[in-house]
């Protein structure tokens, strides 16, 4: 998909309109405002699914009513990319049905077509919300498939995300903790060597802390804690990756231990 703002864009457009005489008004908007499209139309239903099955676009504007369908009846077909519904009806009926069918936007036709003013914004729109939601479902699947526990509390420490790798680790299900305080993930007990209970403080650095599972265990875990700001500079999340360390901390357990018993056997010979 091309990306908007670099020079010599071009987006593929395809306009499913079976009146000619709107198929010309919009290839003259396309010609006098010089729109960065690359257009093609497609007369009906039929010939939108054999263009679709060969072809990829960044948007796509169809006029609902068509000679031998509807829009709703292409909508399966289009991949990846946002739907723009355009109708002389304007009833608020056809409207929902093209919002639940998923259509990105819905426009009124008119007699004077003005209409048409509005495309290029839309168009622009649309495409904008779909790289928006690519982007977050990149993340999302990111964040999802890391080996590292992540959860992310509101500013009043309430859990508001956990990953998959959360809860394997910490052995609750998602529903469990979403609204829970993230207090219930740090250990009650500080018997122990090294051990602490201290919550990290609301400013990006790691920490070495002692979690506790659902079923009580506890075990140590390397915590990094960032802020999240809104764009205008506000914070308003709290995101935690903490990384179980179990197997590190026995090993320097375990070289502790031997270089004390070394030495002790030192002293004694």
């Amino acid at each position: 998909m091309v990306t908007e703002g670099v020079d010599n864009t071009r987006y593929e457009v395809l306009l499913i309109e079976d009146d000619t005489v709107d198929q010309m008004a919009f290839m003259r908007l396309v010609e006098n405002q010089g729109l960065p499209y690359n257009c093609t139309v497609a007369g009906s239903v039929a010939e939108a699914k054999r263009v679709l099955d060969h072809g990829h676009f960044d948007v796509v504007i169809a006029d609902y009513s068509l000679g031998d369908g509807t829009a709703l009846d292409i909508l399966d077909l289009v991949r990846d990319a946002p739907v723009i519904f355009a109708t002389g009806g304007g009833s608020e009926e056809v409207a929902t049905k093209a919002w639940r069918a998923g259509a990105y936007d819905y426009l009124i036709k008119d007699h004077n077509r003005n209409y048409l003013k509005i495309v290029p914004i839309t168009v622009t729109n649309a495409i904008k919300h779909k790289r928006t939601e690519e982007e977050l479902k990149l993340l999302w699947h990111a964040v999802m498939s890391t080996s590292d526990s992540v959860h992310i509390t509101d500013m009043d420490d309430r859990i508001i995300f956990v990953n998959r790798a959360f809860c394997e680790t910490y052995g609750y299900r998602e529903e469990e903790v979403i609204g829970q305080d993230c207090g219930i993930l740090y250990a009650e007990s500080q018997s122990g060597e090294n051990r602490q209970n201290v919550r990290p403080d609301k400013d990006s650095g790691e920490r070495q802390v002692y979690h506790r599972r659902k079923d009580g265990s506890e075990f140590p875990v390397s915590v990094s804690r960032s802020v999240v700001q809104d764009e205008n500079g506000h914070e308003i999340a709290l995101v935690a990756v903490a990384r179980n360390i179990s197997e590190h901390v026995f090993a320097e357990n375990l070289v502790g231990t031997l270089l004390r018993l070394r030495h002790g056997n030192r002293r004694l010979g």
